[in-house]
């Protein structure tokens, strides 16, 4: 396919007609689709009419950007939840702009490129670094905890074709913390951006974001699995009916571990959070549990699934995370099956994947370390969390925890050396495979029974449940 031919075809995708500049998160998904497609050529081929119309594409999107009362820069619509309040959002700037990233990324770091199109990957850097990063921080929607950080959408909206003022409105999902997909589309941008700038800022958010996601992940028999969303903060807790405010669990829909994957591989390469280990972790988890061992008829299951291959069913089905293809052979041996040859995806394999060997070289940064994160075993708490991580004085944290099954739970605080020191809870738990079932959650401020403080420092606390655990960090203040 030649640049123009998938130029057209983007622009001729139906979901992308809009009235005047009114966009929006779907819009947003929809024109993120094919947007990856024109460096990915330029890649394949060689060819910078690929370059060319790939900028077109962009300076199409950015001219559909309107201001916002803040004087900030947005896809702005109806909001995807609601469908009549009007605003931007995190995840619709994200998508958008990363893939512009990746286009000044590839041109500032080549003299030819940058002599034709190095103002227009200024600009796309500019944009991401104000409409993106500076935006959402100056609304108040990033919220640092300690060593880790997270996302909350916004709680202001607009009414449909009043642009003047921002109006406070009772809307599902408003100050929710975004799900790790989301967080992780911000994170990222902030790689992508700390690659081209420089900027120990953009640095420090990526290693939270994904510090974060990190934390949270469930490990056992040498695999991870890991929640599409949690409560990343007392916020996500309704106190007064005593619930999560949304659901716990695997997304049931394949391709959202897919792209969270080739997130925690970009942040790999960049030298953050991740390590070998983790990458084999991920890699056992799709070849050793969600691919069925067959090369002539592959199947795929979600990485929570026990049993049987059902390919197609909703909440059964996995992929090949395409996303690992950096690492290891049999993946790219399943992945060549999917291919056909004289296509753009053919040739990016050939050309881009296979002119290096699998291996756990990083790609963009090398790190002598990165952040420790403590596993344990344990199959049937799906989530163990301290929200928030660090404890204020006076302030009254949640300890939260998800089985699958019910049992008997204990839930104790310990040193950083691994010393048991007060034990929080003891008593049997409800479990539940459903995403609002067998939540467990309790308040605590951080002090003994006795009421008598702790000295300002970091702890862990443990859940012991079915004679395995997990531990989660909290900080004492």
């Amino acid at each position: 396919m030649r640049a123009d031919e998938y130029f057209d075809r983007v622009m001729n995708n139906p979901n992308l007609r809009v009235e005047g500049k009114v966009t929006g998160e779907q819009f947003c998904w929809h024109a993120a689709s094919g947007a990856h497609g024109f460096v990915n050529g330029y890649l394949a081929w060689g060819d910078t009419s690929w370059l060319d119309k790939g900028g077109a594409y962009f300076d199409w999107l950015v001219s559909l950007m309107e201001t916002a009362p803040d004087g900030y820069k947005g896809w702005i619509g109806p909001f995807i939840y609601n469908g009549i309040a009007w605003c931007d959002v995190h995840v619709g700037d994200a998508i958008l702009v990363n893939p512009m990233l990746d286009f000044a990324e590839l041109v500032l770091k080549d003299e030819s490129l940058e002599a034709v199109y190095g103002e227009q990957a200024r600009r796309y850097v500019e944009i991401a670094e104000r409409d993106l990063l500076e935006k959402w921080d100056s609304r108040g929607t990033w919220i640092d905890d300690g060593k880790v950080g997270a996302y909350v959408a916004w709680n202001r909206y607009l009414e449909p074709g009043d642009l003047s003022a921002w109006r406070d409105m009772e809307i599902d999902k408003s100050g929710l913390s975004l799900p790790f997909n989301k967080q992780m589309d911000m994170g990222v941008a902030a790689l992508k951006l700390f690659r081209i700038t420089g900027k120990d800022e953009y640095l420090d958010r990526a290693e939270k974001v994904f510090l974060l996601a990190k934390s949270r992940f469930q490990h056992y028999d040498q695999r991870y699995v890991w929640n599409y969303w949690e409560p990343l903060g007392p916020w996500d807790i309704d106190r007064k009916e005593g619930k999560i405010r949304h659901w716990v669990n695997v997304h049931p829909k394949r391709n959202y571990q897919a792209r969270e994957v080739s997130f925690m591989v970009e942040a790999y390469h960049t030298g953050v959070v991740f390590n070998q280990t983790d990458i084999e972790r991920i890699l056992q988890t799709n070849l050793g549990v969600m691919w069925n061992g067959d090369r002539e008829n592959p199947r795929w299951r979600n990485a929570n699934v026990r049993g049987e291959w059902r390919q197609d069913e909703y909440n059964i089905a996995g992929t090949l995370w395409s996303g690992l293809l950096d690492f290891d052979q049999t993946l790219r041996d399943l992945y060549a099956l999917r291919l056909k040859p004289g296509s753009t995806g053919h040739a990016y394999f050939q050309k881009v994947t296979l002119k290096s060997d699998p291996g756990f070289e990083r790609k963009y940064r090398s790190v002598n370390g990165v952040p420790k994160v403590d596993f344990s075993e344990c199959r049937e708490l799906n989530m163990a969390a301290m929200l928030p991580q660090v404890v204020a004085p006076g302030e009254k944290g949640i300890v939260i925890c998800k089985a699958r099954v019910s049992g008997e739970l204990e839930v104790a605080l310990y040193s950083s050396e691994g010393e048991q020191l007060e034990m929080l809870y003891a008593g049997e738990i409800e479990g539940g495979y459903d995403g609002l079932e067998g939540i467990f959650w309790f308040e605590w401020e951080g002090e003994r029974a006795d009421g008598s403080a702790f000295d300002s420092g970091e702890y862990r606390i443990r859940w012991t449940f079915g004679g395995e655990h997990r531990e989660y960090p909290v900080v004492i203040e």
